[in-house]
């Protein structure tokens, strides 16, 4: 039965032992047994196999699920460790003075209208809408007063075209905004990586016609998505090896200096003041609020004190919520950006997000439309980026 540890064959406690019942068939399992002793033992523990859950088979599992408990452990402690001081008030509104009517909230719901609808999958320069997303995306650097610096590069069989926004500064130095434009399959990724154009595009806008200490750079970037991510195909990697070259400083950075400071934006649209909209799943659960309208800032293990001075200058600038975070890139839950050949040329690189699919699992599948995003609090964070920007600018 199951659960027992019984062997038939042994006595009962307490009793006499049983006589086999004399047959041909018995006398040839005797005969059997005193050929080969543990053929009988085998089968007993064969049985208490198929039966029972045995000492044996709990010591040989225990360490998979000791490991496994210490891991989700660890993972809380990291979270929590990693964290940096939250600045804003989550969870409370907070006053706005935007119109009800706002031209920034109408230019981004265009704008991911635009890529989701009239251009939809944005995989390769070569779709047959390509040419239409290409000029939106001139459209959004002419229309912050940006000059356009256009880049086409090839790496082995891949092909792609940046687009580099400049706002020249009165001194050395540069500090980067950047995204990328593509999508990832079928999917329409309107938050995953239509919101961050038009988020980028927004903040340009709101810097427009502004002088500030050091360039800002506003990166577009090709071929972020899967499977150039993070390798040499991808857009970003290709134009920093670009910006790194003699002619690519003088293009950039006529008055001398670096790029100081990467400043990545990912997913930006999804927002929420409900308690429960932010469905972050373990160890993050226990770590951040469940309610989705904080910004989050992630930055790289060495780069706790970027993050830090970020975070506090987004507290400086408004009263939304944000939280910062220094982490690897492959930790779950952290965002997928632009950020890795950054950090591989030990530049800064924080990511700007929502989020991603730690609080909207839809991002990056057939369900990330452009008619779930919240544009209103979109603006309203893209403001406070601007002045985050200003403010790095200007340092």
């Amino acid at each position: 039965m199951w659960g027992t540890d019984r062997d038939q064959s042994a006595p009962e406690f307490g009793g006499p032992e049983r006589q086999p019942f004399s047959s041909s068939a018995s006398r040839l399992a005797a005969s059997a047994a005193q050929v080969d002793p543990g053929r009988s033992d085998r089968s007993s523990r064969g049985r208490r196999r198929r039966g029972s859950v045995n000492g044996p088979t709990r010591r040989r599992f225990a360490p998979l699920i000791l490991a496994a408990s210490s891991l989700a452990l660890v993972g809380v402690g990291v979270v929590h460790t990693v964290g940096l001081e939250p600045v804003g008030r989550s969870g409370a509104a907070v006053a706005t003075d935007a119109p009800s009517r706002d031209p920034l909230t109408d230019a981004l719901r265009d704008s991911v209208m635009f890529q989701c609808n009239e251009v939809g999958r944005r995989t390769s320069r070569y779709s047959p809408r390509q040419d239409a997303l290409e000029d939106h995306l001139r459209a959004t650097i002419a229309e912050a007063g940006l000059r356009l610096v256009e880049q086409d590069y090839t790496v082995g069989s891949v092909s792609g075209r940046n687009f580099i926004g400049v706002l020249r500064g009165r001194g050395p130095g540069a500090i980067l905004v950047g995204t990328h434009f593509d999508s990832l399959g079928k999917s329409p990724c309107a938050n995953a990586t239509a919101s961050a154009v038009a988020a980028l595009g927004g903040v340009a806008r709101e810097l427009r016609g502004r002088g500030f200490e050091r360039t800002i750079l506003f990166g577009l970037f090709d071929n972020g998505e899967r499977p150039h991510r993070g390798g040499p195909a991808a857009g970003a990697a290709a134009w920093l090896e670009s910006f790194t070259s003699e002619e690519g400083r003088a293009e950039y950075l006529p008055n001398g200096g670096d790029l100081e400071l990467a400043l990545l934006i990912s997913s930006f649209g999804s927002w929420s003041d409900v308690a429960g909209s932010h469905r972050a799943s373990f160890p993050w659960s226990l770590a951040v609020p469940d309610v989705a309208d904080w910004v989050g800032v992630f930055g790289g293990v060495g780069e706790r004190q970027a993050t830090a001075d970020l975070l506090a200058s987004w507290g400086r600038s408004t009263d939304l919520p944000a939280r910062g975070f220094a982490l690897p890139s492959w930790v779950p839950g952290v965002p997928p950006a632009d950020e890795a050949p950054f950090r591989g040329a030990s530049i800064p690189a924080l990511v700007i997000s929502d989020t991603g699919a730690q609080r909207a699992p839809e991002v990056r599948t057939s369900e990330d439309g452009p008619y779930f995003l919240n544009y209103g609090e979109m603006a309203r964070r893209v403001r406070a980026l601007a002045a985050v920007v200003a403010e790095q600018a200007d340092r």
